[in-house]
């Protein structure tokens, strides 16, 4: 059933906002269904003076927000005030009508999802995610990966060219962690359209327990095909344990999530996280699906040309193994070349080898302190040795009091935080972080054996050592070379070069490094389990610093 809206209705309404003539013109022809492009070439301006236009009205109607479902939510504050001045759902068709909107058919609501008027590429994975979605009829899909990847991006462009196969779409963000039964809740009544659902909603004096309602969702998702989108699902993940796991009283997303995915329904829930959920695994086969979306050399070559930039073939295979999955990464570097290399790609390769801006160390400290403190651990070796490691070299050069199924379980998790590949080679399976993470987590690791070395000098004792007694750091394994045959630099030297500039500025190298000898020779007689890998790690340190 579809209900006309008079036009001269749309045109009082909207002059009691104070939309104008010129911009009541362009929202009429919106609301027709015609695109920006063909109101433009219509009344004669650009494709950008349409949406100023039609920004100008979702701001006088106070429509928030970035996503495409504005104007949706236009028709809906239209039909709601029709609605109101006519006192009756029964609304009657007329003459002059302008807009007509679905009463029970098809609904939208875009939430905070952010705009998609720029996408790159990603035709392979929409391919996939759209035979899953629409055409296997999948119960879950889960996007997975890091932050920056580009996963809301795609899930947005996703939703956009599915939406028509579905009667209803929401898409909403879990980063403000919104308890599971109030999040249950909104959504029950989003479905019931704010009128009475098909299973009672609490009265003031009852409460109907989280299994009554996600029952009643249940109920909702069999009636009528929807898409429900769940951005930032990582946000009501546990931080600080092994991945996947919930925090209090968030347990019943897990509930939710097990009962769509098992329960008959034509629905679909696509999942958005940076950390895949323990059930998943479990709850894998014809109807759950999981992707990593991948960058492309196609996409990283359409970020470089929107900054009018032509990066040549191996110039772009070099950024690819730098920054590998990340979308985001790769768009501030293309800034960069612009901004401060004059757009030459080369001079930036030639000047640093991994280029970390800080709104990226950021996302990546935000990823690093989620992790528990052994899968920290298992990281500072990984970033150490800079090249995959084998399960066998972990074994043996790890000095914790931990199993093998204890190192499978945290390698786990940190496969499920997309932090960690595995690939065979050499007839083994090695394991290695992704290029930006070993950067970052080389960074971190550096600072943080500055820091505990001038502690040492401070206090002439090693007492508040940890990573160096607990990591050997002259297990830098590495031989080959980089990129243009620059060689890898060690840890060592890393803290080396950060030692000598402070010390420059301050005290000078003599004092602490005297300091550094007194506490070295006090570890000569200590075995290995009394003070871990310090009286090593502390003797290569003064040999660097004498060097």
């Amino acid at each position: 059933m579809t209900t006309p809206i008079p036009q001269n209705f749309v045109q009082t309404i909207a002059k009691q906002r104070g939309v104008t003539d010129a911009e009541l013109e362009t929202v009429f022809m919106a609301l027709d269904g015609q695109s920006t492009a063909t109101i433009a070439t219509k009344l004669g301006i650009s494709d950008i003076a349409v949406r100023k236009r039609l920004g100008e009205v979702y701001k006088k109607f106070q429509i928030g927000g970035n996503g495409p479902g504005k104007l949706s939510e236009l028709r809906h504050q239209l039909l709601f005030s029709y609605h109101t001045d006519q006192g009756t759902s029964d609304f009657s068709g007329g003459k002059g009508s302008l807009l007509k909107v679905a009463i029970g058919h098809r609904q939208e609501d875009w939430g905070q999802a952010p705009d998609v008027s720029v996408f790159y590429g990603r035709t392979e994975e929409l391919t996939t995610l759209k035979q899953w979605i629409v055409s296997d009829n999948c119960r879950l899909v889960a996007l997975l990966g890091l932050a920056g990847s580009g996963k809301t991006t795609l899930s947005v462009q996703l939703a956009k060219q599915v939406q028509n196969e579905f009667d209803v779409v929401i898409w909403r963000s879990l980063r403000s962690t919104p308890a599971p039964s109030d999040f249950l809740g909104s959504l029950i009544q989003l479905f019931s359209n704010q009128q009475k659902p098909d299973v009672p909603l609490a009265e003031p004096s009852k409460r109907i327990d989280l299994n009554s309602k996600i029952s009643c969702l249940v109920e909702y998702l069999r009636k009528h095909r929807c898409l429900v989108i769940l951005d930032d699902f990582e946000a009501v993940l546990r931080p600080e344990e092994l991945a996947g796991h919930y925090r209090e009283g968030y347990e019943g997303y897990r509930d939710l999530i097990v009962r769509l995915c098992e329960v008959n329904h034509n629905s679909c829930l696509l999942l958005v996280s940076s950390e895949e959920p323990t059930e998943l695994a479990l709850l894998a086969g014809e109807k759950v699906r999981s992707l990593k979306p991948a960058i492309s050399s196609e996409i990283a070559r359409e970020i470089f040309q929107e900054k009018g930039l032509s990066p040549q073939d191996q110039e772009l295979e070099i950024l690819l193994s730098r920054y590998g999955g990340n979308l985001l990464a790769l768009k501030i570097v293309a800034t960069t070349i612009n901004e401060f290399f004059e757009g030459n790609v080369l001079k930036l390769l030639e000047a640093t080898a991994l280029f970390i801006e800080e709104h990226i160390s950021n996302l990546l400290a935000q990823q690093f302190d989620r992790m528990s403190s052994s899968e920290q651990e298992i990281a500072y070796w990984i970033a150490i040795a800079q090249i995959p490691i084998s399960l066998a070299t972990l074994r043996e050069q790890i000095f914790i009091n931990s199993s093998l199924s204890d190192l499978l379980k945290n390698l786990d998790s940190l496969g499920r935080r997309s932090l960690i590949d595995k690939i065979s080679e050499g007839g083994e399976t090695v394991f290695m972080l992704q290029p930006l993470i070993v950067q970052y987590v080389i960074d971190r690791l550096v600072d943080q054996i500055r820091a505990e070395v001038l502690e040492t000098v401070k206090t002439q004792g090693i007492e508040r050592m940890r990573l160096l007694k607990t990591h050997k750091l002259s297990i830098n394994i590495a031989k080959r070379k980089g990129n243009k045959g620059e060689p890898i630099s060690s840890i060592l030297a890393l803290v080396k070069n950060r030692l000598q500039v402070l010390f420059a500025k301050t005290t000078g190298l003599e004092e602490p490094l005297n300091i550094l000898k007194k506490v070295a020779s006090h570890l000569e007689e200590k075995s290995i389990l009394e003070v871990g890998y310090a009286k090593e790690n502390l003797a290569q340190i003064i040999s660097e610093l004498q060097c």
